[in-house]
């Protein structure tokens, strides 16, 4: 029987601004750790990890000082944050001595409880403790550490091993996580962070230390997880970003750093929205340790329903985010069916660009904003060479203040110069009067329109009549994304639905103005001036003074 692996690289994640060998990554020097101290050999997907994730900017501080990592459950997260701990304490924690003294560098698991936050303290103390307390335990230490060592306290609620160096390696339930600064921090299933007590008391914990990090590892959540779903989103975009500007050739990937918050990483591999909970593919991009482990194909699938319920196997088995139980506006496996791409050759060229609008065809953006104003999103909708309706999401980002130049500076490359917004009961409606005051046409979308926007872009999505590149915001508000009834019509519930639907609203507004409005009237250009002439007087006679050759 052919063995089959799981994938290396997971489905979404933060591109490189540098290529990354073992002076531009730390990646490489955890690896060697793990396999020449620890003895730990490391999947594929753990080694792409920490070389990805602990990219180095030139001035030798880490690129990220957030790192979010999804992935399925029993995949390797434990033994990776437990040879991520073991490296900083006696690895890291001595690299720049003057600018982070070892006596300062605190490395803290945080975790919903502290039993969590345990399981990879536990590994590390099983390697380094100088006192272990039975013949098996002694077995398993490894003596370079153990000489490293000075103490390891047990007791419960102040579980610490400290280093020799003085720096040490402490583990805290969440409701206990405010502390003195920490150099890293390990926060595990983050799914679990229901509110922002415990993310606001730690992440700030690393601000005061030079080249600080924060590892936030989980299994995908619900719409409860608000910690994890905030990370992950502010990342999507900034992903958005990198692929809208570097990956189109507009900017430079320096040049987009330093305009950019390049410190947030995400790491996720999960199954695509909307998948078949036996397809093997999807299986194989969640759980990346398939093949090189216990964990196969045939365990997963043995978990599919009756053996448990389709929201929590999409969960724990797909690593997907469950945030709804209500069905869905529109259907996901019609949205699906549209997607159209780009594809790349196993050498990372491109072979199919994917939807396109074509050259000279009119554009309509689309602005809408979430219900608690935090994201603003712009969407396009244009025609294809095919006559097929091409729409896209091309920027979203935190807040609002940056979406009217934004929208000029669109404008100033592509002429675009309509804008369709939904006009009340929704903050996206303040944008209508600056947009309107810099010139541009904008589309109201109320009263009828806005009765029949989110229909009409239902029944688009049955009758094939555009096509999408598949990208993930706008895929899992379609997927989870519900409407409420307003006059006994569907209208998009910004403020309810499970998932943020504003990214499809703004397509689903773009897409009404496209078909329901016509376009402004071209500019008119008055007709130039008629030609001068030349009068000449014949009622002048000869004697009479001409002005012109009088001497005053």
């Amino acid at each position: 029987m052919t063995t089959v692996y799981g994938r290396t690289e997971p489905r979404l994640w933060t591109k490189p601004l540098r290529k990354l060998t073992p002076e531009t990554s730390l990646g490489f020097e955890v690896i060697q750790f793990a396999l020449v101290i620890l003895g730990v050999t490391l999947y594929p997907w753990q080694k792409w990890l920490l070389i990805h994730a602990l990219e180095l900017r030139e001035d030798g501080q880490y690129r990220f000082r957030r790192v979010i990592v999804l992935v399925a459950r029993q995949n390797g997260k434990t033994t990776l944050a437990s040879v991520l701990a073991a490296w900083w304490l006696y690895m890291d924690s001595a690299r720049h001595p003057d600018r982070v003294p070892p006596l300062k560098f605190k490395v803290v698991g945080v975790a919903q409880n502290l039993d969590i936050a345990r399981e990879p303290w536990n590994a590390v103390k099983m390697w380094v403790d100088p006192d272990p307390e039975t013949a098996e335990e002694a077995e398993l230490a490894i003596p370079a550490l153990q000489d490293a060592t000075a103490k390891v306290s047990d007791t419960n609620g102040k579980e610490n091993v400290v280093a020799r160096s003085r720096a040490h390696y402490e583990i805290r339930a969440a409701k206990n996580a405010r502390g003195k600064p920490a150099a890293r921090v390990l926060m595990d299933e983050m799914r679990e962070q229901k509110t922002w007590e415990a993310w606001n008391a730690v992440s700030q914990t690393t601000k005061a230390f030079w080249s600080g990090q924060l590892w936030g590892i989980s299994n995908a959540g619900d719409t409860d997880a608000v910690v994890l779903k905030a990370q992950r989103d502010a990342a999507i975009a900034l992903q958005l970003s990198w692929e809208t500007y570097v990956d189109g050739g507009l900017m430079a990937a320096e040049d987009w750093a330093n305009s950019h918050d390049s410190s947030l990483a995400l790491f996720d591999w999960s199954a695509p929205e909307g998948c078949a909970l036996d397809d093997v593919d999807a299986i194989l991009q969640a759980n990346p340790s398939i093949g090189y482990g216990a964990i196969t194909v045939q365990t997963v699938l043995a978990d599919m329903p009756p053996s448990m319920e389709e929201a929590g196997y999409r969960t724990e088995c797909l690593c997907q985010w469950v945030t709804s139980r209500a069905k869905p506006f529109v259907d996901p496996d019609d949205w699906g069916d549209l997607a159209d791409a780009p594809t790349f050759d196993d050498d990372g060229d491109m072979i199919h660009p994917g939807s396109q609008i074509a050259p000279g065809s009119r554009r309509v953006l689309g602005i809408s904003q979430s219900g608690d104003r935090s994201m603003s999103f712009i969407g396009v909708v244009g025609e294809r060479e095919d006559g097929l309706k091409h729409l896209e999401l091309i920027e979203q980002g935190s807040g609002n203040l940056w979406v009217v130049d934004y929208a000029l500076a669109i404008r100033e490359k592509t002429g675009v110069s309509e804008v369709a917004i939904q006009a009340s009961g929704c903050p996206a409606a303040d944008f209508i009067k600056p947009l309107t005051d810099k010139g541009f046409t904008v589309h109201a979308i109320a009263k009828t329109a806005l009765l029949n926007g989110a229909g009409r872009f239902r029944d688009r999505t049955t009758g094939a009549g555009f096509r999408h590149l598949d990208q993930p915001p706008v895929n899992m508000a379609v997927a989870n994304g519900t409407t409420k009834l307003l006059s006994k019509m569907p209208v998009w519930d910004l403020f309810e639905s499970p998932v943020d639907v504003a990214p499809v609203a703004a397509l689903s507004d773009a897409l009404y103005a496209f078909e329901m409005f016509p376009p402004p009237p071209p500019e008119e250009i008055p007709p130039p001036p008629p030609q001068a002439e030349m009068v000449r007087r014949t009622d002048v006679a000869p004697s009479e003074d001409n002005l012109a050759t009088v001497d005053f």
